[in-house]
């Protein structure tokens, strides 16, 4: 992925994050309800996404994961998510 062309991943790149990455971090539950939200709805779009966005898609992420594989995990990170405010009983 370019770097330099993403604001966003500079910000998240810039190193003023925690210095372990494994270090807990505290999120306010709203927050994650956002995220997993987010994530799914991310899923659901890169499930139908059309022809013509697939080569976007490829150009931003240089990985071999099609748009289908990363709705998928997508997805699975929104259940995970959501399992964790739901007192991880399982259910999205």
């Amino acid at each position: 992925m370019d770097t330099s062309s993403s604001a966003i991943a500079a910000i998240m790149l810039s190193g003023h994050g925690a210095d372990d990455p494994d270090q807990l971090v505290r999120v306010p539950a709203g927050e994650l309800f956002e995220w997993a939200w987010l994530a799914a709805e991310l899923a659901d779009w890169l499930h139908r996404v059309a022809d013509t966005t697939r080569p976007d898609f490829h150009r931003h992420f240089d990985r071999p994961r099609s748009p289908e594989q990363t709705a998928v995990f997508l997805a699975q990170v929104s259940e995970r998510i959501a399992a964790l405010l739901d007192g991880d009983r399982g259910q999205p």
